[in-house]
């Protein structure tokens, strides 16, 4: 029973917060007015700008560089959160502050606060998962021959983007594609090289020269 005890009291200091076991708490950093310019930041002990913040107490070291600007941190949630550093004043300044949960807060230099300006969520929430990554754009190459003869590399593709690079070597044919949301062609006259970025939608697409009629079809699946 006695080892189960002293179990039960290391359990109990694993999980007490940093503070009650007297540890510092977290340091962030705001860096303000850098060679009399326009910026302002805060930052986290890795030099990434704060945008989420989990709820707790900190220690907010303030770098005000200018006599220009100056560091004002505050929120419209929290009223116990308000410091600034003086316009006049240059070097560092630490103010120690306690975020609550699912409060916004706010910073900027006063004189400049249009310009100047920042904000950061606290919550202990997990983050949004990233945005899925855009849809890959496939490649469609198209040609048109001397003597008018038209070419698609495919003719069946996925619905999607697709980038389709036009050789037309033809001044008296050209290549005209047309469906669902596009009607793309090359000039009568023209020749060389053309790239078109377009999204095929599911059905079938016409294709050919004007001289000749679009008889050829593009299926989209």
């Amino acid at each position: 029973m006695k080892r189960f005890g002293v179990l039960i009291v290391a359990v109990a200091v694993l999980l007490l917060p940093s503070s009650a076991l007297g540890e510092d708490p977290p340091t962030l950093t705001a860096i303000v007015g850098d060679h009399d310019g326009f910026n302002i930041t805060l930052n986290d002990a890795s030099g990434l700008k704060v945008r989420r913040l989990l709820p707790g107490t900190y220690t907010v070291i303030v770098d005000d560089r200018s006599t220009i600007h100056n560091f004002h941190l505050a929120s419209n949630d929290d009223p116990t959160v308000d410091f600034r550093t003086d316009l006049e004043f240059v070097g560092k300044q630490s103010f120690t502050v306690t975020f609550r949960n699912g409060d916004e807060y706010a910073y900027a230099c006063e004189p400049h606060w249009r310009t100047m300006s920042g904000s950061f969520l606290v919550t202990d929430a997990p983050p949004p998962p990233p945005p899925p990554p855009p849809p890959p754009v496939r490649k469609l190459t198209a040609s048109v021959s001397a003597a008018g003869a038209v070419r698609l590399s495919s003719s069946s593709v996925p619905h999607g983007r697709f980038k389709i690079t036009v050789s037309d070597r033809s001044k008296k044919a050209n290549f005209h594609l047309s469906g669902k949301g596009v009607n793309k062609r090359t000039g009568m006259r023209f020749k060389g090289s053309t790239t078109w970025t377009v999204t095929l939608r599911k059905g079938t697409y016409a294709y050919g020269n004007d001289k000749l009629g679009l008889n050829k079809k593009l299926k989209v699946r």
